[in-house]
């Protein structure tokens, strides 16, 4: 029918879309939107100058994705309890726990109710997953670079929310700075040091957090975003490293991974819009690392 204003091949597309992956982009966007919304209703927007309009974003840029993954948890509980060591019991209960965990903390991010508690679980958590799944399947394979990349990627999502908790203390509050703040600078500073070293050597693999997919040959720009996210990554991560000018540093890598993200991810989100492996997932995972050094930068003390 001519002049319809519905597009058969839109409605196609969407049908196309399992519900498990409807369901994550659904609860993901609900958090998101929850976010946006207290962000400028809140004044924070306008209050804020420079990158710190951009370090409001931290705790949103987080959370979204931990509400999709927490989905995940009940849309697809088998494929997640089989990755619960065979020596802990209860893989379903775990599954589904760790799930509605997950959905409870993204939404006490955007609406800070209860974020101190929420975000230190957050970093436990994450940290957990590093001791009981990341650092034993890379000890099994030590040569296998991918795993090191996913053992240092949940070592930062630790790091993130850690520095989100310390920021809150009154410690923070009367100094400016805290050692948990300061575990965390390091928790984020290593991961981005070897991610940058591995995106110099790998230019033709997919940016920010350096996995094994090739950028496809749609995305504009293709290989330049990897050695600019290396270049970033490596200036950047040093002075993380260093404790030199580590707010500006951290937002300026949060910045280069939203780029990423924009001009990378959403395309590939787009064309694998009916994947959760190739698409959200990829999307939410390299989201979540740049919440996490948005994270880090607002636990860092203002340089005069």
């Amino acid at each position: 029918m001519s002049g319809s204003l519905v597009n058969p091949s839109a409605v196609l597309a969407l049908l196309a879309i399992p519900s498990t992956v409807i369901w994550s982009y659904s609860v993901g966007g609900v958090v998101f939107a929850i976010g946006l919304v207290r962000i400028f209703l809140r004044g924070d927007w306008q209050n804020a100058r420079g990158l710190d309009k951009l370090i409001l974003f931290g705790p949103l840029f987080y959370a979204a994705p931990i509400a999709a993954f927490g989905t995940e948890h009940f849309t697809l509980t088998a494929a997640v309890a089989s990755l619960v060591p065979k020596w802990i019991p209860w893989h379903l209960f775990w599954a589904y726990f760790v799930g509605a965990c997950f959905i409870a903390a993204a939404l006490s991010l955007v609406t800070r109710i209860q974020v101190r508690l929420s975000a230190s679980l957050l970093a436990l958590t994450f940290f957990l997953f590093v001791v009981l799944m990341d650092a034993p399947a890379w000890a099994r394979y030590p040569r296998n670079r991918f795993a090191l990349t996913f053992m240092l990627r949940e070592l930062s999502f630790s790091g993130g929310p850690l520095s989100l908790a310390a920021s809150l203390t009154e410690r923070w509050r009367e100094r400016g700075t805290h050692v948990l703040a300061t575990i965390a600078r390091y928790l984020v500073a290593v991961p981005v040091l070897f991610y940058s070293f591995e995106q110099f050597l790998h230019g033709d693999h997919v940016p920010g957090v350096p996995l094994e997919p090739l950028t496809p040959q749609y995305v504009h720009g293709h290989a330049i975003w990897t050695y600019l996210a290396a270049v970033v990554y490596a200036i950047a991560g040093i002075l993380l490293l260093l404790g030199k000018k580590t707010r500006a540093a951290a937002a300026w890598i949060g910045l280069t991974v939203l780029l990423v993200v924009l001009f990378v991810y959403v395309p590939i989100a787009v064309v694998e819009r009916a994947s959760l492996d190739n698409g959200l997932n990829y999307l939410g995972d390299t989201l979540m690392f740049c919440g996490t050094v948005l994270l880090l930068a607002g636990a860092m003390p203002r340089e005069p």
